[in-house]
C-alpha cells in the first residue's frame, strides 16, 4: 500500500512538472483547430511555441457583439470580413448590463449595482466601485433614485469609458449617468468611490456624451460644448475644447437653433487616429421621412475657425462606429466589409409602422456622410439579440 501511495506521489510530481511548451508542433496545431475562434486565439498568445503552432487567427476588428439578455452565448461579427461566430460568455458577463467598451475590455454591472471591467478574451476582471457610490444618487426601497426624479430605472448610468491598459493597480474611468440631466463622475485604482467630475469652471453643466482620447476624457455638455479633462494628477485640470454656440450650429445651408439642438438631436463624440475631433447629431427619433442633412449631420472641430465647429460632406476613407462604445474610427480602404465615409449607429432608435401602426424600434444605422442618406443595417447587422456592442480584442 505504501508503494502505491509512492507511486501515484511521483505520478502527480509529475504531472505538475510537466514541460507544456514542449509538445510536438503537429499536437499543438490539431489542438488549436478544435478551439473555437476566440479560445484560439487566447491558445496563440500563450507562448511563442504555441503561438508559432496553430494557425493565425485572422477576424480583423472591430467586432460586433450580440449579447443574449440572461444568456450563456453571444454572437460576433466581424465588420470588415462580415463573418460571424458564436462565443461563450464568461460567467461574469451573464446577465449583466453592458455600459462601455474600450481597447479589448467591457465595462458592465449587475443588478446589485457592482461594476466592472472585464477581458472577455483573457478573463481578466477588475472591480470598479459600486454604481451606489455615484454622487447624487441615492436608493429607496431598493430602486434607483435621483434627488430631483422619482424611481430610477434599470439603464440610468449611460456610458463607462476607461484609461488604456487599465489594471487592477492603475485604472481611471469615467461615467455618463443621470435622466434626464446628465452628470459625469470619476474613480481611480485604490478608491471606493466614484467622485462627480466638475471643476470650478464646470459646475451645473448637464452632459451627453464622453470619450478617452490620448490620455484625456473629454465630456461634451448638451450645449455642445467640450471639455477636456486631465485625470493623471491629485485634482482634475480642465481645458474648455469647444464653447456652446449661443445662437446654435449651421451645416451648410440648414441651421440648427440652440432648442433643437438641445432637444431634438443626439450628440457624440468622435476622435481620428490623427487627433481630429468630430461631433454627430442625430434625430432623437428617426424617421424614414427625415431623410436627408436634417436626420444626421458630422462637425469637425477646427480651432482656427470662428465659429470652430465646421460642417463636413466627407470623412474620406474612414467611418465611424458610435454607441456604449469609446468612439472608434477606422480607415476602411482595407476593409471590404465596411462602407467608406459612414457613421455606424447602434441601438438608434427608428419609427416605422408595423401591421399599420406606428412603432419605435431600435435598429442598427447606417449615415452616409457625403450622400447625407441613412438607412437600417441589413439583416446580418441587425440587433436581433441585445444589447450590441462595437468591441476591438485584446490580449492585454
Amino acid at each position: 500500500m505504501k508503494r502505491k501511495r509512492t507511486q501515484e506521489a511521483e505520478a502527480e510530481t509529475t504531472t505538475d512538472s510537466r514541460d507544456w511548451t514542449s509538445l510536438p508542433p503537429e499536437l499543438l496545431a490539431k489542438i488549436g483547430e478544435k478551439l473555437p475562434i476566440p479560445h484560439r486565439a487566447c491558445f496563440r498568445a500563450t507562448c511563442k511555441d504555441w503561438c508559432s503552432a496553430s494557425l493565425p487567427v485572422v477576424i480583423p476588428s472591430p467586432w460586433l457583439l450580440f449579447v443574449i439578455k440572461n444568456g450563456d452565448t453571444c454572437a460576433i461579427l466581424s465588420l470588415p470580413t462580415r463573418r460571424s461566430f458564436t462565443y461563450s460568455l464568461l460567467p461574469d458577463l451573464r446577465g449583466v448590463q453592458y455600459v462601455g467598451s474600450q481597447a479589448g475590455w467591457l465595462a458592465v454591472y449587475n443588478k446589485n449595482m457592482d461594476a466592472s471591467l472585464i477581458n472577455p478574451l483573457t478573463a481578466a476582471r477588475i472591480c470598479l466601485p459600486s454604481f451606489l457610490t455615484l454622487p447624487k444618487f441615492d436608493l429607496v426601497d431598493g430602486s434607483c433614485v435621483l434627488p430631483h426624479l422619482g424611481r430610477f430605472s434599470y439603464y440610468f448610468v449611460t456610458k463607462v469609458i476607461f484609461s488604456a491598459n487599465p489594471t487592477t493597480h492603475n485604472y481611471i474611468a469615467v461615467t455618463l449617468y443621470g435622466i434626464p440631466r446628465g452628470e459625469i463622475a470619476y474613480a481611480k485604482a485604490g478608491g471606493d468611490k466614484w467622485n462627480l467630475l466638475q471643476t470650478t469652471s464646470t459646475q451645473n453643466r448637464s452632459y451627453e456624451d464622453i470619450m478617452y482620447h490620448d490620455g484625456k476624457f473629454y465630456c461634451m455638455t448638451v450645449d455642445a460644448e467640450v471639455f477636456a479633462f486631465d485625470l493623471s494628477g491629485v485634482s482634475p485640470t480642465v481645458t474648455l475644447v469647444a464653447e456652446s454656440m449661443p445662437l446654435g450650429l449651421t451645416h451648410f445651408d440648414y441651421h440648427i437653433p440652440c432648442s433643437r439642438l438641445r432637444h431634438i438631436h443626439s450628440k457624440y463624440l468622435a476622435c481620428s487616429s490623427t487627433g481630429e475631433l468630430f461631433l454627430v447629431l442625430r434625430h432623437v427619433i428617426l424617421s424614414y421621412e427625415s431623410l436627408g442633412w436634417k436626420a444626421i449631420m458630422v462637425w469637425r472641430y477646427n480651432p482656427r475657425r470662428q465659429p470652430r465647429w465646421e460642417a463636413v460632406k466627407t470623412l474620406g476613407n474612414r467611418s465611424l462606429l458610435l454607441g456604449i462604445n469609446n468612439a472608434i474610427s477606422i480607415p476602411t480602404e482595407n476593409f471590404p466589409g465596411a462602407l467608406r465615409d459612414c457613421v455606424y449607429f447602434t441601438a438608434a432608435p427608428v419609427r416605422t409602422t408595423v401591421n399599420g401602426s406606428t412603432e419605435i424600434i431600435h435598429s442598427i444605422v447606417v449615415s452616409d456622410v457625403e450622400q447625407g442618406r441613412w438607412a437600417r443595417a441589413n439583416s446580418q447587422l441587425q440587433p436581433h439579440l441585445l444589447p450590441p456592442v462595437w468591441f476591438t480584442p485584446s490580449m492585454l
